[in-house]
């Protein structure tokens, strides 16, 4: 995949726009790029969703996150406000994640209470208890949290929400750990649910040197007017674009337009000829097999967890997995017996390690406490 990406004519051009010595750097920023295929992105957040229906007080609602103005409601006013899913011309995400909604009610969502309307009147009359908010990436927790806020401007969501008649639950393909940490603080981390931990600078596998060079090459790409946007929306400094959109989260000089310049990610679209790129990952094995990699990702996990990394989100994304499958990872290691409840190794688990590390030998990362395996992962890209 690494060698595609750099010789595709598309990011061969973007590569022309900087000097010999810096295109190193540049082909180590798209080498970085976490690039998730619409199919991925369908199976894997309205997996999460037909999940995590049953969990939750029903009936339920769920809604695609849009940019509501600050001075209005996501309903229309009155009791019996309608609800206009996309906004008037264009839509962004939200059509996508509409549209994936629409799949999660067909393959089981309706049956697990997962209502096909929000019009007020609609969730008046099923007595609606749980509220979903739906997103595909969360770089900074705005967007999620400044449509929660529009939600309530509404009198009557309002009115539901302080007689605690209804809950709200967000559901992200992939945020960082900043969104993370904003939108636990809002709705609670058990209402917070991340498919995927969204790879940054601060997880790239890059040294510090690389990672100086990576920056004075984003600083100097943006000129006073997109300063601010140099490492994307809000300082994100994300690494990750989808089929449908590549985010502002994005360090600027991926999207950026300008004359003589040629661009990437040209507007935050995906041009046709770069979808190529975005194929679809492998399933992985139900449970870890001696030789597979579902058995490398076993053993990574143990090897983690001897380092003190505990938390299945830093754990995602150092193995570049879900934080589902971490989080399955770990259930595994505890029905092992490799590790307790509070995830600490047990004698068995110190056993394995032992035997683990005698014949993968790792590095640490730099500036990390995660150890690094260069041979698995460059083989998951």
């Amino acid at each position: 995949m690494t060698g595609l990406r750099t010789e595709h004519p598309r990011v061969a051009a973007w590569l022309s726009n900087f000097s010999v010595a810096q295109r190193d750097t540049a082909r180590l920023l798209i080498d970085s790029l976490e690039l998730v295929s619409e199919t991925d992105l369908r199976r894997e957040i309205g997996g999460a969703i037909l999940g995590l229906l049953p969990r939750l007080a029903g009936p339920v609602a769920a809604f695609p996150a849009r940019e509501v103005p600050s001075d209005e409601t996501a309903h229309a006013k009155g009791r019996d406000g309608c609800y206009h899913t996309l906004e008037p011309g264009m839509p962004g995400s939200e059509a996508v994640l509409a549209n994936i909604l629409t799949g999660v009610m067909r393959q089981g969502g309706a049956a697990a209470g997962l209502l096909g309307k929000n019009d007020l009147p609609n969730l008046r009359a099923k007595k609606v208890r749980t509220i979903i908010l739906v997103d595909d990436f969360s770089g900074s927790g705005t967007r999620l949290i400044k449509f929660h806020k529009a939600l309530m401007r509404h009198k009557t969501i309002r009115s539901w929400s302080s007689y605690r008649l209804i809950d709200f639950h967000v559901v992200a393909y992939a945020a960082t750990q900043t969104a993370i940490r904003l939108l636990n603080q809002r709705f609670g981390a058990n209402c917070v649910h991340i498919v995927r931990a969204c790879p940054t600078f601060e997880g790239a596998r890059w040294t510090p040197e690389q990672l100086a060079e990576v920056e004075m090459l984003c600083s100097h790409s943006a000129d006073k007017r997109s300063a601010k946007w140099a490492f994307g929306f809000r300082d994100s400094r994300a690494l990750i674009a989808f089929e449908h959109t590549a985010p502002n989260n994005l360090p600027f000089l991926l999207w950026k337009v300008a004359s003589g310049w040629n661009s990437l990610f040209e507007y935050k679209a995906v041009p046709n000829d770069l979808l190529r790129l975005f194929t679809m990952r492998p399933s992985l094995p139900s449970e870890p097999l001696v030789g597979t990699i579902g058995a490398e990702r076993l053993g990574q996990t143990i090897d983690l967890l001897g380092r003190r990394v505990h938390d299945a989100g830093n754990i995602a994304g150092v193995l570049r997995v879900s934080i589902a499958e971490a989080v399955r990872l770990l259930r595994l290691a505890y029905d092992l017996g490799l590790i307790n409840a509070k995830y600490r190794l047990t004698d068995t688990g110190r056993a394995e390690l032992k035997r683990w590390r005698a014949v993968h030998p790792m590095r640490v990362l730099p500036n990390h406490d995660e150890p690094y395996y260069p041979q698995q992962l460059r083989a998951e890209r």
